[in-house]
């Protein structure tokens, strides 16, 4: 299936897990990721195509083929330390959590070989 769409915001290291199980259903291994301001932590199921970073970092190898839950793991570890955005401004609370996602045909920009990216957001509780 080439156009596999996923995207969910939700919080706890156990629904990341749950999450990135599904994201790998396609392609079981990450073995690139590169953090993207705009777009998040990325993975790339093999080597990106230097001619497809328009505007984008330079990706860098896993020293060892990540699962889904090495993935989730890694995502979390990193989650913990960036920076979030502004919390939104509303009549209840916010929590750190996570949007886990890709964009039009499974891609994240104009890489092909991206399979998903993370995202700090802000889990929201209403009153």
């Amino acid at each position: 299936m080439d156009n596999f769409h996923f995207d969910l915001t939700a919080e706890s290291d156990a629904l990341l897990r749950d999450a990135m199980k599904i994201a790998f259903s396609k392609h079981t291994r990450a073995t690139h990721y590169m953090v993207w301001p705009e777009k998040g932590l990325v993975f790339f199921w093999t080597k990106p195509d230097p001619k497809d970073q328009v505007g984008a970092p330079e990706p860098v190898a896993f020293p060892f083929t990540m699962d889904p839950i090495g993935a989730a793991d890694f995502a979390s570890r990193w989650l913990a330390e960036t920076t979030y955005p502004k919390e939104p401004d509303h009549d209840g609370d916010n929590g750190k959590g996570w949007r886990l996602y890709n964009e039009s045909w499974g891609h994240i920009g104009n890489y092909w070989s991206a399979m998903i990216a993370v995202q700090p957001v802000w889990a929201m509780y209403g009153k």
